[in-house]
Formats: C-alpha cells, sequence, structure tokens
C-alpha cells in the first residue's frame, strides 16, 4: 500500500516539477553582426547622417582611384561598388545614401551624371557675360572651326556600303559608347525604355537618307538581359512597321542585330547576375518563355561599371559590333578621307583673312582689358576705401568754376561741371571723394 502511494507521488511531482535527466548547458546569445558599410535611416537622423558623412569621404576616395574615369548614374555606382563593397541584395540602399548625400551637401549635386533629359533642364536662362571672355570664345571658336573643317565637310559614307546607329536603353550606356561613336561618326541614342514615336521618326529618316544613297542602314540595340530588354529589342522592327504609313517608309532593308547585353557576355566577364526579376516598378515580372531559357534572373546593363576590366569589355563590345559591318580598316579609311577634304580646303587655310581676325580681336581685347583694369581699380576703391562724399558749390564770382575743399587736408579745389556725381582725388593727400552739386554760393569760404 505504502509503495502504491509512493509511486503515485513521485509520479505526480513527475509532472508538475520534471527534473531533466540530463543538465541544461547554458548557450549565451550569438554576439551583434557588424553593420553594413552602407548606411541606412532618414535625413535629419543625427546618427544617420553621422554615417552618411563617412561614407561619402570613402566614395570619394574610391572615386579618386579609379584609374578609367566614367561619369555614373548611382545605379551605375552601384555596380562600380559592388563585390568589393557592397552585395547585389544592398543596390537600393546604396543609391539612397548616394542620393542622399548629394541632397545634403556631403557629395557634390553633380556627382552622378546628369540625366540626359533635356526637357528636365532649363532653358532661356540668361547671364551677362564679360566682353573680353567672349571675344576670346570667338576666338577659340574660329581656331576650332578651322580644324574641324575637314571632319564637317568630309562625305564619309561614299564609297561604303552600310549606314550605322545604335539605340541603348540607358544614359549611362550612350555615355560610355559616345566617344567611340564619335570616333566612327555614328549616331547614338537611349530609348529609356520602350522607343517613344519621336524616336521611331528619327531612325525611319536616317534610314531614308541612307537608302537613297545606295547605303545598306544598320540599327545596332544595345539593352539590359531581362524580359523587358529582350522583349524590346525583339518587336523595334514591328514598332518602325506601326508608323510607315506615317513616315512613307518600311523597314525590309534595315537590319537590325542586337549587340548587348547578351548571355555569352555575362559569363564571359563575370558581369552579376540579379537573381529576380523585378522591374523598376519594384514589381515582379512574369515571361514563362524568358524564365525556361534563362531562369529567375536579369543583368543590367549598368553592370559593365563594375571595375576597369568590364569598362573595357564594355568598349571592345562596342567596337567589335561597329567593326563588324564598317570593317577593322574603318578609323584609317575616315582619315584619308579627312585628309582629301583638308587639300581640298587650301585655299580656305591659305586666306589672310584669319590671321587678320585673330591680330583684331586680339587688339580689341587688349583695348577693353585696359579700361576693365581702370573700372577695377575703381571698385577696389569703393571696396577697401572710404569715399567721403563732398558738397561742392558754383563760385559765380570765379568764372562760374565748381568749387570745394578736401575734407581731409582742407585743400581747396575747382573743377568743372563735368566732374559732378565722379570719384576723384585730393591732389594734395589723395583722398577719394565722390563730388555732389550743393548749389550756387557767391564765396566759396562762405560755405567752408
Amino acid at each position: 500500500m505504502s509503495r502504491s502511494i509512493s509511486e503515485a507521488l513521485e509520479r505526480a511531482f513527475d509532472k508538475v516539477l520534471p527534473i531533466p535527466k540530463t543538465p541544461r548547458v547554458y548557450h549565451p546569445p550569438p554576439p551583434p553582426k557588424p553593420l553594413s558599410w552602407v548606411p541606412s535611416g532618414k535625413v535629419g537622423n543625427t546618427a544617420y547622417e553621422v554615417r552618411l558623412t563617412d561614407f561619402a569621404r570613402e566614395i570619394k576616395a574610391i572615386d579618386a582611384k579609379r584609374t578609367k574615369k566614367r561619369e555614373f548614374s548611382s545605379r551605375g555606382w552601384c555596380y562600380a561598388l559592388e563585390g568589393e563593397y557592397i552585395n547585389k541584395g544592398e543596390f537600393d540602399k546604396t543609391e539612397k545614401a548616394i542620393n542622399d548625400c548629394r541632397k545634403i551637401g556631403f557629395l557634390p549635386i553633380d556627382f552622378t551624371a546628369e540625366d540626359q533629359d533635356e526637357t528636365r533642364r532649363f532653358a532661356g536662362i540668361h547671364e551677362a557675360s564679360n566682353p573680353t571672355t567672349l571675344l576670346k570664345k570667338l576666338k577659340d571658336n574660329v581656331d576650332e572651326m578651322l580644324e574641324d573643317l575637314p571632319i564637317h565637310t568630309t562625305d564619309y559614307w561614299k564609297g561604303e556600303k552600310y549606314y550605322l546607329m545604335i539605340c541603348v536603353e540607358k544614359g549611362d550606356i550612350k555615355n560610355l559608347f559616345k566617344p567611340i561613336c564619335k570616333e566612327y561618326h555614328i549616331p547614338i541614342v537611349s530609348s529609356k525604355g520602350w522607343y517613344p514615336i519621336h524616336l521611331r521618326n528619327y531612325v525611319a529618316k536616317l534610314c531614308i537618307k541612307a537608302e537613297t544613297r545606295g547605303l545598306t542602314p544598320i540599327l545596332l540595340l544595345f539593352y539590359d538581359h531581362d524580359p523587358a530588354g529582350l522583349k524590346i529589342t525583339s518587336r523595334f522592327r514591328k514598332g518602325l512597321n506601326d508608323i510607315s504609313r506615317a513616315v512613307n517608309w518600311q523597314p525590309t532593308k534595315l537590319i537590325l542585330e542586337r549587340f548587348g547585353l547578351n548571355e555569352e557576355d555575362i559569363d564571359k566577364y563575370g558581369l552579376t547576375w540579379i537573381e529576380n526579376l523585378k522591374t523598376g516598378s519594384g514589381r515582379e515580372a512574369r515571361d514563362p518563355e524568358y524564365e525556361k531559357k534563362f531562369g529567375r534572373k536579369k543583368c543590367e546593363s549598368n553592370a559593365l561599371f563594375k571595375n576597369d576590366e568590364t569598362l573595357d569589355a564594355a568598349e571592345k563590345i562596342c567596337r567589335d559590333a561597329i567593326e563588324k559591318y564598317y570593317g577593322s580598316d574603318a578609323l584609317e579609311r575616315f582619315r584619308e578621307k579627312e585628309e582629301k577634304s583638308k587639300e581640298k580646303l587650301s585655299e580656305v587655310y591659305d586666306n589672310p583673312v584669319w590671321d587678320d581676325i585673330n591680330e583684331s580681336i586680339d587688339t580689341i581685347i587688349e583695348s577693353m582689358a585696359e579700361k576693365e583694369e581702370k573700372e577695377t581699380q575703381n571698385e577696389e576703391i569703393l571696396e577697401h576705401e572710404k569715399v567721403v562724399e563732398v558738397e561742392i558749390f558754383k563760385e559765380t564770382g570765379k568764372g562760374g568754376y565748381w568749387c570745394g575743399r578736401c575734407p581731409k587736408c582742407w585743400q581747396q579745389f575747382d573743377y568743372d561741371e563735368s566732374y559732378i556725381n565722379k570719384l576723384v582725388r585730393c591732389r594734395n593727400c589723395n583722398t577719394a571723394m565722390r563730388l555732389k552739386k550743393a548749389g550756387v554760393a557767391g564765396e566759396v569760404s562762405n560755405h567752408a
């Protein structure tokens, strides 16, 4: 009986106060994770802004070390920092931090590339300019015009087979390719996404001009490797067909080629794949055909800004696409055409009028510089000396002269009426005075 009671009590206590069969081991909490290199927060928060000062200083140091100077958008900077400083999940946070630094002056406002959309810039701003500065600019413009005259008068497409144009998705890529396009005299434009009607009209006009001359028009396209980018390039011809009745032209002879950003280049140059298909608005894109071929990942063309090697790769991709049609000897061929144009312009270069223009401009600049120097001296007097206003009186008894006295040395003086309201100096003590008309007096001594 007692045994059964004992067992019952033991079972009850086990339920109420269970005794662990193995002793519990205390595990301390893990140490806190380090802070991200990129600060998070809102402008106005003191701690956030303190971290932004360090972030801005380090960004400037990174920029100073770059050997290939390129202007990046804030998104382009994310790719330049990716890997060593941030991961692809921190792009949005990095963009915000860079823009916050610009807003509050930790980075210059123009630290990132300017928006290529000119409609977002003021037009019609007037500022008064220094005449000598404008004259020097005029002289430089004349020299530049003479130097560039062969370029502007050369018909590069005479005897050629193709006429190239380049259309890219983003302003960053346009800025990257623009110097290369200038070498080959190729027009380049950014559609900033889907092609607007005006852009299609420009393409059509250039194609019509090329075809009229017997050239085959080529439109090279460079877009993001994502569902939208691939869709835009695949439907570009349809977009041109849609305006065919308006422009009285059809893109039947036009060669359309997407030269980037392509999967082989992404893998070849180790560019960043982003493991999602989010659009700029944050929505997840759905494209079964794309996902079946590439998976749920994308690569933005800005990824080419990752480092100097990828920038070199971008330039190579662009040159290879151009020389595929123009040939590897294109630059030399175009230079030879420029030299022939220059030979035909010998009469222009030998004309002495250009020396006369330069000499005349120099004479005018020299004359105006002397006047500016005198005006500057007067301004310095006003800034550094106390100019005393002195009343002068017309003295009828001495032939009608305007007379007065220096307020410092009391030296009497007389001037004609042309000196009224002018800045003068005392002949005795050099005090600066501005003469003011006071009235007419019989004797100046009465008003001393």
